[in-house]
């Protein structure tokens, strides 16, 4: 092999372990996260959460427990680890509603479920909805996913890539690839 061959061989492999090392991050600092800065750190969290929200006439409106509950100052949000929520209207047990994470933006009035999101409907006709991501916002009454959504009933399944719903209207909306079955029930 000729020597120029070699050299220029070498030379090559030289550039590519060097600038391997430097884009690579093997030559850049480690930085270390700065964990005494109180806006790093989470201001409360509690472990085995159980709580119940009553209305003024002392009538149950929800009930909520979760693994854990970590809430944050800056910015004012709070995280639920496993969040199992059940609604109720007129003191019944209305909506059965789990996530593997909720995130509660309390500015935004808003929270985001994600992480297998389950919702049954308990008081009435069985419907079930599954998504992998639900937004909802508590000011607007709002329901909105981008997501896969799955809902189901003893009759029908429908399938729609994402979903905008009204709660006060009552209104859904499935924006992309609806895809329906329907069973005509037995007489």
């Amino acid at each position: 092999m000729d020597i120029r061959n070699s050299l220029s061989l070498a030379g090559g492999l030289l550039v590519l372990a060097t600038v391997g090392y430097y884009w690579g991050g093997l030559g850049q600092k480690t930085i270390r996260l700065n964990t005494s800065d109180p806006q790093n750190l989470p201001e409360y969290e509690v472990q085995t959460l159980e709580g119940l929200q009553t209305n003024a006439s002392g009538q149950i409106e929800r009930t909520l427990r979760a693994q854990a509950l970590t809430h944050y100052r800056q910015p004012e949000q709070s995280i639920l680890q496993t969040p199992d929520v059940t609604l109720y209207q007129a003191g019944q047990a209305a909506w059965h509603i789990t996530a593997q994470l909720a995130t509660a933006h309390e500015s935004e009035q808003t929270i985001h479920l994600s992480g297998k999101v389950t919702g049954q409907r308990l008081n009435s006709t069985a419907l079930s909805l599954k998504t992998e991501f639900l937004s909802a916002n508590q000011r607007t009454q709002t329901l909105s996913t981008d997501r896969a959504v799955e809902i189901r009933s003893a009759y029908a399944q429908l399938n729609s890539q994402g979903l905008d719903a009204n709660i006060e209207q009552g209104v859904l909306t499935f924006p992309a690839h609806v895809r329906g079955t329907y069973v005509v029930p037995p007489r």
